[in-house]
């Protein structure tokens, strides 16, 4: 078993947190999520995946991307469950997104032309090397482009092109305005009710719930990356007209009130 926490102290495109394989996994149940990028690859035995509200087993060589504050819980199968990990952020996250095609989680496992377990394995043995540590973002970069070429290329479809992807645009750039799932797609020429059945073929969710998930995990970040902004004007800057809606918001989605998240980290 290999296994190292905070790995990286100077800022980076892509900062590895945490890097391990050959873990016994136990169970594990994060409610709020977790504030950086995480992935859990399967290398011996089966685990149970709960995300979204749907239930996944990871098979060996099989694994999962889950982005940051989506909540989430995994357990192991029998016995024993081992499995590689790695936790990342970094400058380029606000970039990740677009790499991963706006998806809350994927799902990919080892291929003839690309093994995610040995490229675990090459970035700790990196990792190892003190004078090449510097190469671990770059390789945590290739690891994510190969993510991003993993998933099931939805982002292809004409119609996913021609109102999912601008939509999703539409939201991650006005989500701070009193957006509405009508003024979105009349900006795409469609009836609401149009866009919200093909977003949710897509998406498997409504675009409202979309854009109220994505402006609670800016929230999220705001009230850990700035610990002394108010939750009033946090609320204003992402979207919501009230500190009280906000407040009853974030509660329902998280089952904690944003001053409790905060004091979580």
């Amino acid at each position: 078993m290999t296994v190292y926490f905070n790995l990286t102290s100077t800022p980076l495109p892509i900062s590895v947190e945490s890097l391990g394989n050959q873990w016994s996994q136990v169970s594990l149940q994060r409610m709020q999520g977790y504030p950086l990028y995480h992935w859990l690859q399967t290398e011996t035995g089966k685990g149970e995946i709960w995300i979204e509200n749907k239930k996944i087993i990871l098979e060996e060589k099989e694994g999962i991307l889950i982005a940051p504050f989506v909540p989430h819980a995994y357990y192991p199968l029998g016995d024993d469950w081992v499995t590689n990990f790695i936790t990342f952020e970094g400058h380029l996250k606000n970039h990740f997104n677009e790499i991963l095609s706006n998806q809350t989680y994927i799902l990919a496992k080892d291929q003839e032309n690309f093994s995610f377990s040995k490229h675990i394995q090459q970035m700790i043995t990196v990792f190892e090397d003190e004078a090449q540590r510097l190469n671990l973002s770059v390789l945590c970069y290739q690891f994510l482009l190969q993510l991003g070429q993993a998933q099931e290329p939805i982002q292809e479809h004409p119609l996913f092109q021609k109102y999912i992807e601008p939509g999703i645009k539409e939201i991650q750039t006005n989500y701070h305005d009193s957006l509405t799932v009508e003024e979105i797609a009349q900006k795409l020429f469609i009836s609401s009710q149009y866009f919200t059945r093909l977003f949710k073929k897509f998406m498997n969710q409504s675009p409202y719930q979309y854009l109220i998930d994505f402006r609670i995990r800016q929230a999220k970040e705001l009230l850990i990356n700035e610990p002394d902004l108010p939750v009033q004007i946090i609320a204003t800057k992402v979207g919501f007209d009230s500190t009280s809606q906000f407040i009853h918001v974030f509660k329902k989605r998280t089952q904690s009130t944003p001053k409790k998240f905060r004091s979580l980290y």
